[in-house]
């Protein structure tokens, strides 16, 4: 079935009859012709002239139509179509401060900023129906990945991110704000944010009990990731918080101190995390506005040609 997008420009449709009536055309003086016959001249003038004036009339009506309904946007249902959409947005929250440049998780030439990345690509590969974000905290905290679907992009994105250039201390609490914030207008049914840090919050304008009570209310849920051979020593990791933290908005907890418990952190936190899309419906249409279009097309196409031939004969004849 036809439907218009605009109808409302059909509204348009009177306005050249409107313009005529507000600008008449001036009337031709015949009456100045003084000859014998002058009635009969005046009689075949009038009926010539106005066979013309209505085909004229007539074509300038059609050609109208024809833009104004071109313009309106003429569409015919392509029938329902079934869309999936996420259902999770996640935030992976890295820490990137100068202590992740150390090499102690027991890989040869790597330090933990490497390990820690091999892991959030490979959890980023198993999303592949989830909307995921990237924000980079240190002494500073940044939005370096928006939400989104490319995983590829993430892949690229998180290749590229390295440690110290935003300080050398810790925010944790900014880390946890600034992904509510952007996980605050979120649709998603489900809304996670993966914190890995290998410091404590010495550091930022929110603390993290502030930053948590606010995630509990958005209800979020927060998993966190202690990382580092130290990351038993209470005074440089603060595991009483991230532990908390988890426990209060339904999240895990993981230490890890080498790439397999990293690896192995990812993984249990992607399989807490059952990936699923939830279906939308919608009905897509077939623009059809190119057919009147082309049919003014055509018909102004001819009437130049028309024109050109009817030149060109009388051309000829005057020669």
């Amino acid at each position: 079935m036809i439907h218009f997008a605009w109808p409302l420009i059909f509204l348009c449709l009177p306005l050249p009859f409107l313009a005529r009536s507000l600008f008449p055309a001036g009337k031709e003086n015949l009456a100045a012709i003084k000859v014998p016959f002058f009635a009969e001249i005046k009689a075949a003038s009038k009926k010539r002239l106005f066979a013309q004036a209505k085909g004229q009339t007539l074509l300038l009506w059609l050609l109208w139509g024809l833009l104004v309904t071109a313009a309106a946007r003429p569409q015919m249902s392509g029938g329902v179509q079934e869309y999936m959409i996420p259902v999770r947005d996640i935030v992976l929250a890295l820490d990137v401060s100068r202590s992740m440049l150390n090499q102690d998780m027991n890989e040869a030439g790597k330090n933990r900023l490497d390990t820690v990345k091999e892991a959030a690509s490979a959890f980023v590969n198993m999303r592949q129906n989830d909307r995921i974000g990237i924000v980079l905290f240190a002494e500073q905290t940044s939005l370096y990945v928006p939400l989104t679907v490319d995983t590829t992009a993430l892949q690229e994105m998180l290749n590229g991110v390295q440690a110290g250039l935003l300080g050398s201390l810790t925010s944790v609490g900014d880390a946890i704000g600034l992904s509510l914030k952007y996980l605050r207008d979120s649709k998603a049914k489900h809304k996670i944010i993966v914190l890995l840090t290998d410091g404590m919050n010495n550091a930022g304008n929110i603390s993290p009990e502030e930053a948590l009570e606010a995630a509990k209310q958005a209800g979020v849920k927060i998993h966190t990731v202690g990382a580092g051979s130290d990351v038993d020593q209470k005074t440089e990791i603060d595991i009483d918080f991230l532990s908390r933290a988890a426990r209060e908005t339904g999240g895990l907890f993981f230490t890890v101190k080498d790439r397999n418990a990293v690896n192995e952190a990812y993984r249990k936190i992607a399989e807490n995390e059952p990936s699923s899309k939830a279906p939308v419906y919608l009905i897509r249409y077939r623009d059809l506005y190119f057919w009147p279009l082309s049919m003014f097309g055509i018909i102004i196409s001819s009437v130049v040609f028309k024109r050109f031939l009817e030149r060109l004969m009388f051309a000829r004849r005057a020669k």
